[in-house]
Order: C-alpha cells, then structure tokens, then sequence
C-alpha cells in the first residue's frame, strides 16, 4: 500500500464514461472526486479542514498545488475516522509503525492513502472479533478468532517474530518499512477446524509502471530471495517466469509477501497449520490488474490475478476480496460508508 501521488496520473488507469464530458473519467479520478465530496460533506471534519492543501510527500514537505483530496497539514489525523482514530495512532506508536507519507507522527493527508483505508475499515476489528467474522467468515469461513498479539484480535504491518527472508539491515527490522511487511493480520479456526494466519494486503489507487533495470540491486535481491523462489518445496513456479520479470511491481511485492507466508507456514507460526494472503483491491481498479510486464508473465494471464494464480504451486493460499465488502456499516461503520462509497 501507498499513498497515491497526486501529481501523476497512471496512463493505464481504467475509466468509466462521464455523459457530461467529452472525455473518460479515470477510476483514480473518481475517487478524487469521491473524497473531496466527502471532505466537503462530512461532519467529521471542522470547517477549517475542508479548505484545498499540498500533498505532503515521503521527504515531509509539501510541495506542488493544492488539491481538494488533500486536508491542510494540521488537520491530517483526522483522515482516520473518528471510531479508529486513537486506537491507530496509539497502536502505531507503541509497536514503532511508520505512516506512509506521514505528517508528524500521524497519518498522510492524501485522502486515497490506502494505508488510511486499511486501518479505517479494519482498525475496529482490533478489540472487535465479531467484525472480523462478519467480515471474512464468507470467504474464508472463520469461525472463531484468536489472539494474534495480546489482547489483540487483529494487528497492522505484520512481519512475523524471526527474520526468515534475511531482510534485516544491521540484524535490526522495522514493521511497516524496508521489509516484506503485511498491512494486516489476524488468526482464526475456519469452519473446517482448521487454525489459519491471515495476512492481508490492502490496495487502493494503486497501479505501476515498467521499472528502469536495476542491475546492482538485483543482483542484492537475487541473493536474497533467488534460493528461496528456486526452491521445489517453494511457494512459486519459477520456471514460468524470468527472475528481471518477477522483479516488477506488483509481482515483487506478491511474491516476497508469498515467500514470508510460505515460511511462516513451515514454522508453523501462531499455531497455524495453513497461512494464507489476502489481497484486498477495489474490483474497478482494472489499472492495478494491468500492471503487467515481461513477455513470459504476459503469456501467463490478461491481469495480475490470473497471471499470480498460475505462478503459485498452491494457488489456494492466495484469495483476492473486492474492498466492496467493506461498505457495509456492521463490518466497519456508517462513517466509513459514507466516505468510500457511492455519493452518487
């Protein structure tokens, strides 16, 4: 996950017909739209919030124009609703988790920040287990939820205890920044009886780009990852696909995710006798799904679904949620509703 940059429009991103214009709407455009409404509307923000301001990007400062989708500096905490907002920002600072693009020790002030999404439709799910069943009881058939960290029923930018893809700078590693890190995570028993860790990434505007050739760099990353994707016991089908094109975003970051589950699994860890990864992404991001690069993986699926199932030995162990489920108030709440869906 990432917050956007407002200044850059994905030239693949899809888009939906707008009769009132002579051009399409792209999807990241209609949620611009959606959250400056919201930020316009809603009673969770003090009038002094609703005024345009700068993205403030990764290096602390704001720079460029001012947008609508973006709240004035001072005002940026409250981009997380008002029922998560001080169990996040407390739960960030006590296990040391950065904000992407954060102002001060909080949240961006970008209002498509997929982090902000994550911890707003699942920050209650923290203390509430019944969220949680209501939520992935569905598709995954949970049951019964358990503890993950104590007193926990849900955390944020899970990376496991042990450092088990030698990512660790210094033998020291940090959640949520410079290693496979996963946005959220919980343990349940499936209706099977079967105790499952649930490590979910979250998506949002997100698309990519082909990258430039990085030869140093991956020469640093074959020597961390190349044994553990050329492994026969391995999560991936190496064979399918060069390394230079697993290397591509989104690939890269689905597969590092899928090696830290495979791992976890052989450790068995929390308990889990099957450790799966979730990718929760807006089913109208068609762009994220386009984001495809590389002759062998483009000969493997038309979107990164297809392409990702057909490179996993247990395709089982990935599942893709539409975000939609969220847009219900007994999942996440009538506030959350109001400003990710349909304003229309």
């Amino acid at each position: 996950m990432s917050a956007e940059n407002p200044s850059t429009e994905p030239w693949h991103t899809p888009a939906v017909w707008c009769p009132e214009m002579t051009r399409r709407i792209t999807y990241t455009e209609t949620e611009r739209r959606r959250a400056a409404a919201w930020k316009a509307t809603t009673p969770t923000l003090p009038e002094a919030a609703r005024p345009p301001a700068r993205y403030v990007n990764k290096d602390g400062r704001g720079r460029g124009p001012e947008y609508e989708f973006c709240l004035p500096v001072e005002y940026a905490s409250l981009s997380l609703l008002p029922e998560v907002r001080e169990l996040a920002l407390e739960l960030f600072a006590e296990l040391d988790i950065p904000w992407h693009a954060g102002v001060a020790s909080g949240p961006s002030n970008h209002l498509l920040s997929s982090q902000v999404q994550c911890v707003n439709a699942l920050g209650q799910m923290v203390n509430d287990p019944d969220r949680l069943v209501r939520a992935f009881g569905p598709s995954l058939g949970t049951a019964r939820i358990h503890e993950i960290e104590p007193g926990r029923s849900l955390t944020f930018e899970y990376i496991g205890a042990d450092d088990l893809l030698n990512e660790a700078v210094g033998g020291v590693r940090r959640r949520g920044t410079q290693c496979t890190s996963f946005d959220a995570a919980f343990v349940h028993t499936t209706v099977d009886g079967l105790r499952e860790l649930v490590l979910i990434e979250w998506k949002y505007t997100e698309s990519y780009s082909r990258r430039k050739a990085e030869p140093d760099r991956d020469e640093v990353r074959f020597k961390r990852y190349g044994e553990l994707i050329s492994a026969e016991d391995g999560p991936i089908d190496a064979s399918l696909a060069p390394f230079d094109e697993l290397v591509q975003e989104p690939l890269y970051q689905l597969m590092r995710q899928q090696l830290l589950a495979h791992e976890l699994e052989k450790q068995q860890a929390h308990g889990a006798e099957r450790v799966r990864v979730v990718h929760v992404l807006p089913a109208a991001n068609e762009a994220y799904q386009a984001s495809l690069y590389g002759q062998k993986v483009r000969g493997l699926g038309a979107t990164v679904k297809e392409v990702w199932s057909r490179l996993l030995r247990l395709p089982d162990r990935f599942v893709q949620l539409d975000s939609a489920i969220f847009l219900d108030p007994q999942i996440t709440s009538v506030d959350y509703v109001d400003r990710y869906g349909d304003r229309s």
